[in-house]
C-alpha cells in the first residue's frame, strides 16, 4: 500500500508541474495530503482490527486449554452440646466461607489434568486456633486462614487401550467428598471412594482397569491404589537409628459395578494402612509422633440415583475396621493428660486386634414442584461401634459425623435458586456412646463411665448458600 501511495503522489506532482499554476498546485498538494492521511487512518484501523482478532484467538486458545469452575459456599452454624453431667453449652451464629477453584485440562487424547484450589475459613479468623488444619489430609478441608491450598492435582493417563483400558491417576487424588455426599451437597459425584471410610486430601497413584467391554457390565472397574498416609522426609538424618518413624504406607483395592439399573452403583473395597502414626504433642510441647500399628478397612457401598425416574435417591454403606496396635509404650497426648497409649488401647504392650464397624444410610427425594424449581428433602443416619475407626479426619463436616462412636441423624431441605445456586437448611443430632470419635489413640471409654465434662450429645442447626458452576462458559 505504501508503494501505491508513493507512486500516486509522484505522478500527481509530475502532472501538476506541467499543467497547473502555483496556486492550483498548492491547492492540489493540500488535497493529496488529506487523501494520504485518510488512507493511513484506514490502514491503522485495519491493523487494529487484525490485532484485536489475534488477541481474541490467543485468549480463546488459552481458555480452551484449561476449564475453570467455581464452587462457593457461605454457611452459618449453631452448635448445642450437652456433657455427661447434663451441663449444656452452645456456640451459635458461627459464619464461614469456602471457596474452591476447579481446573480441568485435556492434555492429549489419552491424558487430562484435574485440580482444585481451596480456601475455607471462619469469618474474621486467622486460623490460629485450628491445630489440625496444618495436617495434610485437612489442608483446605477444615477452617483455617484465608490461605489457598492445593486440595487436588492429578493426571489421568490412559496408558493402555484396547479391550481392557488401564488409566493411571497420578498425584493428589480425588479422595475427598466421596459418595454418597453428593446427594446432600446437591452435586454430581465428586470423588471415587466411600466417604464412610475415607474423606480428605491424599497423595498417591491409582491404576484403574475398565472392565465394561470384557464383562459387558456397565460401570465395572477394578482399581488398585498406593499412597502415603505419612512420609518421613528427614529419614536421611536417622540412618541406623531404630527409633526413626516409619512411613505410613497405604494400599487399597476397589471393585465398582453397575447393577443393570440406571443410576445404580456397587463398590466393594479393602484398604490397609501400615505403621500408622500418632500425630500428637504432649503437655510439655514435645513432639511424640510414633508408629502405633496397622489398620485395615473393609467397605461395601450401594447407591441408586433417581430410581426408576421417581426422583428418589437411596444409598447404604457398611464398613469394618480392624486396628492392630504394635504395643507402643511411649506417652501420647490426650485431652486428659499424657499417658502410655497406643492404637485404640491404654495398655502398654497390647497387640490385640480391635474390631469396629459402622453403617451409613440415606435417602433424598426431589419434589415435582416446578414452580419452586423442584426442591429436595433428605435424611441420613449413621452409627459406629466402640472401636470404629476410619480415615475421615479431612471431612468438610465440622462434626465429622461419620466417625461417630454412637449414632447421628441429619435432615435437610434444599431450595434451588437457579441452575447454579441453592440454599440448604439442615440439622445434625449426634449421640456419642464412646469417647474419642475419629481419634486413633487410647481405648474408647463409655461416655457414661467417664462422666463429668465428657461430650455426650451434639446438635448443629445450619443454613448455607452454595454456588457451583462447573465450567467457565
Amino acid at each position: 500500500m505504501k508503494k501505491v501511495i508513493k507512486l500516486s503522489f509522484a505522478a500527481s506532482l509530475a502532472t501538476l508541474s506541467l499543467s497547473a499554476s502555483d496556486t492550483d498546485l498548492q491547492s492540489k498538494i493540500n488535497s493529496l495530503e488529506a487523501q494520504i492521511k485518510e488512507i493511513k487512518a484506514v490502514q491503522a484501523k485495519s491493523n487494529d482490527a487484525i490485532e484485536e482478532r489475534v488477541d481474541k484467538i490467543e485468549t480463546s486458545t488459552m481458555t480452551d486449554k484449561i476449564d475453570f469452575g467455581l464452587d462457593f459456599r457461605t454457611r452459618v452454624d449453631n452448635f448445642e452440646a450437652k456433657d455427661a453431667s447434663g451441663d449444656k453449652t452452645s456456640s451459635k451464629n458461627v459464619w464461614s466461607n469456602r471457596l474452591r477453584l476447579n481446573m480441568n485440562s485435556d492434555i492429549a487424547d489419552d491424558m487430562k489434568f484435574t485440580g482444585r484450589l481451596s480456601m475455607y475459613k471462619n469469618w474474621s479468623d486467622t486460623g490460629s486456633s485450628y491445630l489440625y488444619s496444618s495436617m495434610d489430609p485437612m489442608q483446605g478441608r477444615r477452617p483455617s486462614d484465608s490461605g489457598v491450598f492445593v486440595e487436588r492435582a492429578y493426571i489421568d493417563w490412559t496408558a493402555i487401550s484396547g479391550l481392557v483400558p488401564v488409566t493411571f491417576t497420578i498425584g493428589r487424588q480425588p479422595s475427598s467428598d466421596g459418595p454418597s455426599h453428593q446427594f446432600k451437597d446437591n452435586t454430581v459425584r465428586k470423588a471415587t471412594y466411600s466417604a464412610l471410610s475415607f474423606d480428605g486430601a491424599a497423595d498417591g497413584i491409582v491404576a484403574t482397569a475398565n472392565l465394561q467391554k470384557v464383562t459387558g457390565v456397565k460401570d465395572m472397574a477394578l482399581r488398585i491404589g498406593y499412597g502415603k498416609g505419612y512420609q518421613d522426609d528427614t529419614t536421611y538424618t536417622y540412618v541406623g537409628d531404630a527409633s526413626a518413624i516409619k512411613d505410613t504406607n497405604v494400599l487399597g483395592a476397589f471393585l465398582d459395578s453397575g447393577l443393570g439399573i440406571d443410576g445404580s452403583l456397587l463398590q466393594l473395597s479393602v484398604v490397609g494402612a501400615t505403621d500408622v502414626v500418632s500425630n500428637t504433642t504432649n503437655s510439655s510441647g514435645a513432639n511424640t509422633n510414633t508408629n502405633i500399628g496397622d489398620v485395615i478397612l473393609y467397605t461395601a457401598m450401594l447407591e441408586f440415583t433417581n430410581l426408576s425416574n421417581s426422583g428418589l435417591d437411596l444409598f447404604a454403606h457398611y464398613a469394618i475396621s480392624q486396628s492392630k496396635p504394635n504395643g507402643v509404650t511411649s506417652n501420647q497426648a490426650t485431652p486428659y493428660g499424657d499417658y502410655p497409649m497406643g492404637l485404640l488401647t491404654n495398655t502398654p504392650g497390647d497387640t490385640e486386634q480391635k474390631d469396629g464397624h459402622a453403617f451409613w444410610l440415606g435417602t433424598r427425594y426431589t419434589m415435582p414442584i416446578e414452580s419452586m424449581k423442584n426442591p429436595k428433602i433428605g435424611v441420613e443416619y449413621n452409627q459406629g461401634s466402640k472401636n470404629w475407626f476410619s480415615f475421615t479426619q479431612g471431612s468438610n463436616s465440622l462434626t465429622n459425623k461419620l466417625a461417630t462412636r454412637g449414632s447421628a441423624v441429619e435432615i435437610y431441605y434444599i431450595q434451588p435458586i437457579n441452575r447454579y445456586a441453592s440454599l440448604r437448611f439442615g440439622a445434625e443430632m449426634i449421640d456419642y456412646e464412646y469417647v474419642g470419635s475419629g481419634y486413633q489413640i487410647g481405648t474408647p471409654m463409655s461416655v457414661s463411665d467417664m462422666g463429668g465434662a465428657t461430650l455426650d450429645k451434639l446438635n448443629n442447626f445450619y443454613l448455607l448458600f452454595n454456588l457451583l458452576k462447573i465450567r467457565n462458559r
